[in-house]
C-alpha cells in the first residue's frame, strides 16, 4: 500500500514537472506574438482585434517628439493633433497637463519606459510600471506620436497597442486647383491676354492639419457611455 502511494506521488510530480515548462513555453510564445509589431503600409492604421473589449472613452496625448528636437515643429504638430483628435468625441487629456501630473507625482521614469516600448514595438511594460502612471493619469490610454507621422495608442490597463499607424501627407497636388491655373486679363486697349497662374505649394501647417484630420479619422469611435 505504501509502495503504491509512493508511485502515485512520483507520477504526479513527474506530470507537474512536464506541464510547467510546457505552460511557460506557451506563455512566452504568446508574449512574443503580442509584442511583435504588425507590419503596416504607409497611411494604414492597425486596430487591435479586441479594441471594443477595452471600452475606451478617454486617452491622454503625450508630447510630440522629433529626432532633431525642433520645439517649433513639435508645437505645431501637437496643436494640429489636439485639434484633430478633439473631434473624435473621446475625452482627451492634453500633453501639457499630462506631463505636469507625471512630473509632479514622480513617475517620469515609468512614463518614459512606456513610451520607449511603444516606439520600438518591444514587450509591454510590467504591471507595476503601468500602474504607477495609470494612478496619476485620468485616462485609460496614452497616445504617443512623433513629427514623422508615427502614432501608437497604448492601454494603461495592460500595455497593449490598441491602435497605431504610420502616416504621410504630400505637400502638393490636392491643395491646388488646376482649373484656375490659367486666367484671362484685358489690357488698357481692351485686348485679352492669357496669364499662367502661379500655384504656390501649401504651407507646412496646412499639410500637418490635413494629415492630422485624416489620422484621427482612422481611430475607432469611443465606447458607448
Amino acid at each position: 500500500m505504501i509502495v503504491r502511494r509512493l508511485r502515485l506521488i512520483a507520477m504526479t510530480l513527474l506530470v507537474c514537472a512536464l506541464a510547467v515548462p510546457a505552460t511557460r513555453a506557451r506563455a512566452e510564445d504568446a508574449k512574443k506574438t503580442e509584442s511583435k509589431p504588425v507590419k503596416l503600409k504607409k497611411n494604414q492604421a492597425y486596430v487591435a482585434p479586441n479594441f471594443a473589449d477595452y471600452k475606451l472613452v478617454s486617452f491622454a496625448l503625450a508630447p510630440v517628439t522629433s529626432l532633431d528636437r525642433n520645439a517649433d515643429t513639435e508645437k505645431m504638430v501637437r496643436q494640429a493633433s489636439e485639434a484633430a483628435f478633439s473631434g473624435t468625441k473621446y475625452k482627451l487629456q492634453g500633453s501639457s497637463y499630462l506631463m505636469e501630473l507625471v512630473r509632479k507625482n514622480g513617475v517620469e521614469p515609468q512614463f518614459n519606459a512606456i513610451q520607449k516600448s511603444a516606439a520600438q514595438g518591444a514587450a509591454v511594460p510590467d504591471s507595476a510600471t503601468l500602474g504607477a502612471v495609470s494612478r496619476q493619469v485620468a485616462a485609460q490610454a496614452i497616445l504617443f506620436s512623433n513629427v514623422g507621422g508615427d502614432f501608437a495608442l497604448v492601454s494603461l490597463k495592460d500595455g497593449a497597442i490598441l491602435w497605431r499607424g504610420s502616416f504621410l501627407e504630400k505637400g502638393d497636388g490636392p491643395y491646388n486647383d488646376p482649373n484656375i491655373a490659367e486666367t484671362t486679363e484685358r489690357d488698357a486697349t481692351g485686348n485679352s491676354t492669357a496669364r499662367q497662374g502661379q500655384l504656390e505649394p501649401p504651407s507646412y501647417i496646412e499639410v500637418v492639419e490635413k494629415l492630422m484630420t485624416r489620422v484621427a479619422g482612422t481611430l475607432p469611435k469611443p465606447a458607448a457611455p
